[in-house]
């Protein structure tokens, strides 16, 4: 029994069809998002700010540990869905779906640690470089 189509017709067929599949290269930009936000970083690849955790200290008071500050963001792409992590202590990411290209958290955009009652923790936007590799 002979194939009805040559074996390069279908070695092509499935090379575009994969093709298709593929992201386009991340592009350089900086966003600036607020919770839940999310920005396509290049065709069929987007970042999702997700949340945040902010148990730093606030100012002028006395705490017996100076607390962390970490946003969480899910990169979700052709592959699936990644999460990482950005803060003042890990201000990079080179999540794998985004092929070397690079995530950095402005550091001098944060804002500083919250007096309560002052601020809704939910109004914290991040502002994010995406560096191509």
């Amino acid at each position: 029994m002979t194939p009805s189509r040559p074996l390069p017709h279908l070695i092509a067929t499935l090379l575009l069809a994969l093709a298709g599949c593929a992201s386009a290269p991340v592009i350089d930009a900086t966003y600036v998002l607020k919770p839940q936000q999310s920005v396509d970083v290049a065709r069929g690849l987007r970042i999702t700010y997700d949340s945040f955790s902010d148990s730093r200290c606030p100012p002028n008071t006395h705490c017996i540990w100076a607390g962390r500050l970490a946003f969480r963001f899910i990169v979700a792409g052709p592959g699936g869905q990644e999460e990482f992590t950005l803060g003042p202590d890990q201000p990079v990411a080179v999540p794998a779906a985004l092929h070397g290209a690079r995530v950095a958290l402005d550091l001098g955009a944060l804002p500083p640690a919250r007096v309560p009652s002052t601020r809704p923790a939910e109004l914290i936007a991040v502002t994010l470089k995406v560096s191509a590799p």
